[in-house]
């Protein structure tokens, strides 16, 4: 029997890593660019445009791959990638600059067709899902399902605390979906009435306090009540940032451009009253959040993924804790993902090896 191969496809805001796989899932290759919006065309499609330049270098990275790798076809591709999803197609990204739409053409929505025009170019079935949704399946598949030969008796939530705060349900041995392809949505959970704007526009949302653009929004809201000339770890990070970058660290306000998650834990670290508020902020309202997705779904486990859960396991623990506080269903056990970094690129593998309609 001939080999078979698989591609897998993880679209970011600002990159996009594609692997090739065999049926075992061992990475044969692998490639990373940044993402380029800088060639491609805009065309009617469906109820608005569509930009054709990312499709196209996503399938210059696998045609590469396949040539670099000799080998003649894919069986399948996987595409795990931040939505909203729609058509087969990314719509109206949010965190993906693209170029002006031309006129004559509708200004809104604007598409990211995947799934028929890489159909199209590699004569191969093509899965997309929303990169939480595709990471909770490899973990069930690579994950810590990855020793569970009865994949029906897994009942396993993936959360990704990164730019946002998302999740992926695997339950009774498959992927659980809503009516449009989504499902779990815990980011957008209230967490707190009246709280700090959520970048979706509502208030108080988990993602406004525990995420990477939470972290960054918390700490300019508590820093603008605050003498920003004070002595704060926080403040010296961020005006030797500033300095370095040719900035004047004397202006206070321009300060605040210069906070970044990572500079919030090194200066939580170091005893900072503010970051470390900012902190426990960001693992209350996360607990909250793991609790709600326990009642809801009932797992055995709860895996945490994305760079600050990845980079932090720090905020694990107090996490697993809170949660504790607010459950009224047996604790799942909550721990970083074996995968770390590679969860969406393993799942758009498990995607495209279950590429058929009634793939779990």
């Amino acid at each position: 029997m001939t080999a078979q191969y698989y591609g897998g496809v993880d679209l970011g805001g600002t990159k996009i890593t594609v692997l090739i796989a065999d049926e075992q899932g061992a990475i044969i290759a692998r490639a990373q660019e940044p993402l380029s919006t800088s060639s491609g065309r805009i065309f009617r499609f469906r109820d608005g445009v569509a930009f054709s330049g990312v499709t196209a270098q996503i399938e210059s990275m696998l045609r590469g791959l396949l040539t670099d790798s000799n080998i003649p076809s894919l069986a399948g591709i996987g595409i795990g990638s931040a939505g909203p999803l729609q058509h087969g197609a990314v719509k109206n990204p949010p965190n993906i600059d693209l170029p002006e739409v031309p006129s004559g053409l509708p200004p809104r929505p604007v598409y990211l067709p995947l799934t028929e025009p890489l159909a199209a170019a590699f004569d191969a079935p093509v899965r997309l899902e929303n990169d939480c949704n595709a990471a909770v399946v490899g973990e069930a598949i690579y994950g810590v399902g990855r020793d569970t030969k009865a994949k029906d008796t897994l009942h396993l939530v993936y959360v990704t605390i990164s730019t946002g705060l998302g999740a992926g349900v695997w339950t009774g041995g498959r992927l659980l979906l809503g009516k449009e392809g989504n499902a779990a949505e815990m980011g957008h959970v209230v967490v707190k009435e009246g709280g700090l704007r959520c970048g979706c526009g509502n208030d108080g949302c988990a993602e406004a306090y525990c995420s990477g653009s939470g972290i960054v929004k918390n700490a300019r809201v508590r820093l603008a009540d605050t003498d920003l000339s004070a002595d704060l770890p926080l403040l010296q990070l961020a005006r030797e940032a500033a300095k370095q970058a040719g900035g004047s660290s004397g202006d206070h306000l321009g300060l605040l451009d210069f906070i970044t998650p990572p500079r919030v834990f090194e200066a939580a670290q170091a005893g900072d009253p503010v970051a470390s508020a900012i902190i426990g902020d960001a693992t209350h309202f996360g607990g909250i959040a793991l609790s709600a997705i326990a009642n809801a779904f009932d797992p055995q486990t709860i895996t945490l993924g994305g760079a600050i859960a990845i980079a932090h396991p720090e905020i694990v623990a107090p996490i697993a804790e809170e949660m504790h506080r607010h459950l009224n269903v047996t604790a799942p056990d909550v721990k970083l993902t074996p995968l770390h970094n590679a969860a969406v690129e393993l799942g758009a593998i498990a995607l495209a090896q279950r590429t058929r309609p009634d793939s779990p």
